[in-house]
């Protein structure tokens, strides 16, 4: 099975700092994420340094927003189907279920700088590989 794109779903605490942080105490928070393939083991196979740009690397920026509760109930299923220990994580922490709305991202994949993929480009991705 080949997993296509999805919207990141996140299962977020109120007392982690970053939540704690945005504009007027919102629904909605800023956030990034950078990825690499220096993260498995096909750059050393390949004899990359980490930092050389044939090592990938993407990076998505976008909002961190809590879902509605029809979207919650979703999200709880797929995300703790995948992780059931988060089901029994301490309910002091105050959770909640958020997406990460992508807004924009950037790849660095070859010399020469970055590449930027819009979200719609990302979310429309063919396999190259058929089911």
């Amino acid at each position: 099975m080949i997993a296509l794109p999805s919207t990141p779903e996140l299962h977020h605490g109120e007392r982690r700092k970053q939540s704690q942080q945005g504009s007027g105490g919102g629904q909605s928070r800023a956030a990034r994420t950078r990825m690499s393939l220096a993260q498995t083991p096909y750059c050393k196979k390949k004899g990359y340094d980490p930092q050389n740009p044939l090592c990938a690397h993407v990076i998505f920026s976008g909002t961190v927003d809590k879902v509605n509760d029809t979207e919650a109930v979703f999200a709880k299923l797929s995300l703790f189907s995948r992780h059931p220990e988060m089901a029994s994580w301490p309910r002091d922490h105050n959770w909640f279920f958020a997406k990460f709305n992508i807004t924009n991202i950037w790849v660095l994949d070859y010399f020469g700088g970055l590449k930027t993929v819009t979200p719609q480009e990302y979310y429309n991705v063919t396999p190259l590989v058929s089911l």
